[in-house]
């Protein structure tokens, strides 16, 4: 009798409570990396009951997979830091740029509509046959517009530099769509300076030899050396500016390149983690 007890003790199915489980949800990824994975569940928090998983999630190999998920997204961090950076760089830039073009175009036909009327000895000091002024006006307004719209992007990029989210592709588009606008415009202004030997444009006109034999003339009104001076500055600055943003959406474009490929690395990393974790749990 007391050996049929035993065996019944001894045979007896424990309790309902040692063999509790629960479904529990599989861990993320970055409830990995941030800790806030809870492993085992309430009931055995406090007990020395220690779950099989528990002892997995505890694995070098699981660390050593975080470890590998940790490095490539600070690379990928440090990348899209990098690309705000840049962009912000590049406004930068082009505000500066086209503020020093803008000031240059304003003084140039400033100078020209207050001295278009002023005659000494039967002439103005201008070409006889009329002056061409739209290219000067082409670059001042391109130059305007290119301000007033960098300002206000700028303005924005200062204000939510840590929200610049803005589409890669998109951003490369509208450098092309900048680039390929300067570009022409730049070329347009220097092909109409002194088109054709009729130096009748004002870049043109006051880099010309007719206007220094003019010069002693009209002393005291306009200075044509300072004006040829001033609308060459002005082009190459339109030079230095396209050049400057090419220069930069490459850079962009190659960091978006390797941005792109270590965000492929970190999902990868991220699946064989979970993987990893499934197989354990």
């Amino acid at each position: 009798m007391a050996a049929s007890s035993y065996y019944h003790d001894e045979l007896s199915p424990p309790s309902k409570q040692d063999f509790s489980t629960e479904l529990r949800p599989l861990p993320s990824p970055h409830q990995v990396l941030d800790g806030t994975f809870v492993s085992q569940p309430d009931h055995l928090k406090d007990s020395n009951v220690v779950p099989d998983h528990a002892a997995a999630c505890s694995n070098p190999n699981l660390k050593a997979s975080e470890l590998s998920i940790r490095l490539p997204r600070k690379r990928y961090e440090g990348l899209k830091r990098w690309f705000r950076i840049l962009k912000t760089l590049s406004q930068v830039a082009t505000t500066l740029f086209t503020g020093i073009m803008f000031g240059i175009m304003i003084y140039v036909n400033l100078k020209y509509y207050t001295t278009r009327n002023h005659f000494k000895e039967g002439r103005t000091p201008w070409p006889n046959n009329g002056t061409k002024v739209w290219p000067s006006i082409m670059l001042l307004a391109a130059a305007g517009i290119t301000l007033c719209t960098s300002t206000v992007i700028l303005f924005n990029y200062c204000c939510n530099f840590k929200k610049l989210k803005q589409s890669w592709k998109l951003t490369l588009l509208l450098y092309g769509v900048h680039i390929a606008s300067w570009i022409a415009i730049s070329v347009v202004y220097r092909v109409e300076k002194g088109l054709h030997g009729n130096n009748d444009d004002l870049w043109g006109w006051s880099c010309s030899t007719q206007a220094k034999n003019i010069q002693e003339l009209f002393d005291g009104v306009v200075d044509f050396r300072s004006l040829c001076g001033a609308q060459s500055g002005s082009w190459y600055v339109s030079i230095i500016e396209f050049v400057v943003r090419i220069v930069i959406t490459l850079v962009l474009y190659i960091i978006n390149r390797k941005q792109g490929g270590e965000q492929d690395l970190i999902d990868g990393i991220d699946g064989a983690a979970v993987t990893l974790l499934q197989q354990s749990l």
